[in-house]
């Protein structure tokens, strides 16, 4: 007969030995239905891509400018919700992300809508809009509309990094008084990411640039900002996003 001691022991080795297989064995099987999840997600959003057309560019592009002619902070909010509305997943097969802060009582939102990398997802390319100066009301309507259309060009792709689309209204802090450009990068580093390269669309200037690269330490990360020239029609729009597209 075995004694209660030997029976302990005995315990006390597989005991644990049954735990780290059942652990093993559950994350295997949480793992495949992960991917099995991720794999429907990214066949429903390729069968929402559409190619990008000057008839579509011209409809978000009108729409658009609608939204920022309103009056007052009220323009900001309204194209972070078009923009959330019009890329989820029903429309262009994206899951947008909204971070949302406050300034004086009104609610501001950064939106992000990416493509995860499928080996290196925490190696961002990031094209980036920036909007809310009335002075560039039109450039700003054909980049958001220019990016928009891009990303839903490619609804469903998955490259070994991430590709990332970032909206932050210009002008507006939070109650930390941090401004919009520097929450998002704040949030890139919280996730531990590596931004690798940042197309600014738009034409912005040199001094909006300036922030960029201090938002997002380009003097110590070595980040590659490009600022895309702005464009003045839907035509001259299309050709710079076929453009950025090929050099994706």
């Amino acid at each position: 007969m075995s004694s209660p001691g030997r029976f302990i022991r005995l315990a006390l080795v597989f005991f644990p030995l049954g735990l780290i297989i059942t652990s093993i064995l559950s994350f295997g099987i949480w793992w495949q239905k992960r991917q099995a999840v991720d794999e429907r997600s990214f066949a429903h959003a390729s069968a929402l891509r559409r190619d990008m057309t000057e008839m579509a560019l011209a409809r978000y592009a009108d729409i658009l400018r609608e939204e920022l002619q309103r009056a007052g902070a009220a323009r900001l909010a309204a194209v972070a919700s078009y923009m959330d509305s019009s890329m989820s997943p029903e429309n262009m097969g994206f899951e947008p992300k909204r971070d949302r802060f406050f300034e004086a009582g009104q609610e501001f939102s950064n939106i992000e809508i990416e493509l995860t990398g499928k080996q290196r997802p925490r190696e961002v390319r990031l094209v980036l809009l920036m909007y809310g100066e009335v002075a560039h009301l039109h450039e700003e309507v054909q980049a958001i509309a220019g990016g928009m259309s891009l990303f839903h060009s490619i609804a469903g792709e998955r490259g070994e990094a991430t590709l990332r689309l970032a909206a932050v209204p210009l002008g507006v802090r939070d109650e930390n008084q941090m401004t919009a450009l520097q929450r998002l990068a704040a949030a890139s580093a919280e996730r531990q990411e590596r931004i690798v390269c940042i197309w600014l669309l738009g034409g912005v200037a040199a001094p909006m640039v300036s922030e960029v690269r201090a938002a997002f330490r380009a003097e110590q990360t070595g980040v590659v900002i490009e600022s895309l020239p702005a464009t003045q029609d839907v035509s001259a729009t299309l050709k710079q996003m076929r453009e950025l597209k090929a050099a994706f």
